[in-house]
């Protein structure tokens, strides 16, 4: 899309968004909100800070300098219908924000993070589209990244039917609670045609509603399958004839990560097959919950899986951990004081052992998490990683000390990190975010010496008092190390709410 023309598609829908407040305000759409914002990147080389770009959805330029506008148009549910008096069971939501991006190397983009339609009875829904979401059980405002699905790349287009939140089982008394989905998706890669994507997940909350704590425990389980590319062809170890299995009648083994004895021979397919179909992963979430005298605490665990091996949890003690803080709210509004402190430790180094052959096991290790030999760019997404971004992309990547041509070529990590979010006045908000890792490459090629980095940003947001809903961002971040190319970059923008 030609610029001049981008630039006036985008103005055109700010105003349209500017016009929104004035059909909300007379009750023809109910829950109608709306957002802009205009900013600007820079960094001291031609890469942008790894804080200032991760879990954004895929919408910040990697390269700087660089500029970013973005507006967006939602929907909300209405549960309760105030001018009626009464509850609402039917409702519907939709949401589009399209992000126009540019910089020197990739001209202007449009970007489509989100654009999705949904509709609800009660507590179920059903949407299609793209939906900016994460996968797991933990603090969503200031993770490093959850394990499966951290919002690091863009949101992959699907159908999805689930729970909204956690809905409460009556015959329980509301003490057991339940969060579900089952989704299908189109996986669309440029070196696969043909590729799908099958997501479920379930987690479970025991504790009621308005209890002082609650235990939580799920899991969530990711597919890639089918698909057929030229690459498969020249490699018939991998597949028959350039093809994956893609017929509808395997869709139960993908679902239930299940295959029978020799099916693939049965079928004519080949033996990379015989373990299962498509490439899997996921994680079992673990999480506690509490207050104390106002004050809030949840602790959480992720565990990751990718074959047998580790859903058995020969993997231990691989897997995310975090702690999340929220002080007892004040009435005191004048001074400094702390709303928010996360606290994580990821680590990826056992993978099952050293080697997939295990002598004497019927279970194999090396899970070399994220990569996958049929899919040769793994786990993620227009070349973004989808889970946790410790675990990035050789792109991503100091090019001048990489030697190993897997597309994730650095697996094993250990990984501290802290987050904190805080306010002076009612105006300003700050936050700070940090990470220190060891990095020690992947099974079969191991960094030697291990590589380290330290990755820091600070931000800050000021609501203009005389400009409703309107705010000035400034956000400064830097790395150092042996991973990411060593920098120094800001981002500094205006945005604006209806």
């Amino acid at each position: 899309m030609p610029l001049p023309k981008t630039f006036t598609f985008l103005a055109l829908l700010i105003v349209c968004i500017a016009s929104a407040p004035s059909f909300a305000q007379k009750k023809l759409i109910s829950g109608l909100e709306a957002k802009a914002e205009v900013g600007g990147l820079f960094s001291s080389n031609e890469d942008t800070p790894f804080w200032l770009r991760t879990n954004q959805f895929g919408i910040i330029p990697t390269e700087s300098p660089a500029g970013i506008l973005s507006a967006g148009v939602r929907k909300r549910y209405v549960f309760f219908d105030s001018l009626n008096n009464k509850r609402r069971n039917f409702d519907w939501n939709a949401s589009v924000n399209p992000v126009l991006t540019y910089n020197k190397t990739n001209s202007a983009r449009v970007l489509l993070p989100e654009a999705y339609a949904s509709v609800r009875f009660k507590n179920v829904e059903l949407y299609a589209g793209r939906r900016m979401e994460l996968m797991g059980l933990g603090d969503s405002t200031l993770t490093s990244g959850f394990y499966s699905g951290s919002g690091n790349a863009l949101p992959i287009p699907k159908i999805q039917i689930g729970t909204i939140g956690f809905t409460p089982l009556r015959f329980t008394k509301n003490f057991v609670a339940i969060h579900a989905a089952f989704s299908h998706g189109w996986f669309g890669t440029n070196y696969l045609d043909g590729v799908r994507l099958h997501q479920k997940f379930i987690y479970i909350r025991l504790g009621k509603p308005k209890s002082a704590s609650k235990f939580y425990f799920g899991l969530n389980h990711n597919v890639l399958w089918a698909g057929e590319g030229e690459y498969l062809r020249e490699n018939p170890t991998l597949a028959i004839n350039g093809k994956l299995p893609s017929s509808w009648r395997f869709f139960p083994n993908v679902v239930l990560a299940y295959t029978s004895k020799n099916w693939y021979e049965k079928n004519g397919y080949g033996g990379f097959d015989s373990y299962r179909l498509g490439n899997h992963l996921g994680s079992y979430d673990f999480g506690f919950e509490t207050k104390i005298r106002g004050h809030k605490l949840f602790v959480y665990h992720q565990h990751p899986f990718e074959d047998v091996s580790s859903m058995i949890f020969l993997n231990l003690p691989d897997g995310l951990y975090g702690v999340n803080f929220k002080p007892a709210s004040t009435n005191n509004t004048t001074g400094l004081r702390l709303t928010h402190l996360t606290l994580e430790f990821l680590t990826t180094k056992d993978q099952s052992g050293p080697t997939f052959y295990i002598p004497g096991s019927k279970f194999q290790g090396a899970d070399n998490y994220f990569n996958h030999s049929q899919y040769i760019q793994g786990w993620s997404y227009q070349g973004s990683a989808i889970g946790t971004p410790f675990i990035a992309p050789a792109a991503d990547m100091d090019q001048s000390k990489l030697k190993n041509p897997r597309f994730y070529p650095n697996t094993r990590v250990n990984v501290w990190y802290a987050g904190a979010l805080g306010k002076l006045g009612k105006s300003w908000e700050f936050g700070l975010r940090g990470s220190f890792s060891r990095n020690f490459g992947m099974p079969g090629a191991r960094f030697n010496p291990v590589r380290s980095q330290l990755s820091l940003m600070a931000s800050s947001q000021y609501q203009l008092p005389k400009l409703q809903k309107t705010s000035i961002i400034l956000r400064l971040g830097g790395d150092q190390g042996q991973v990411f190319t060593g920098n120094f970059g800001g981002y500094l923008g205006i945005s604006k709410r209806w």
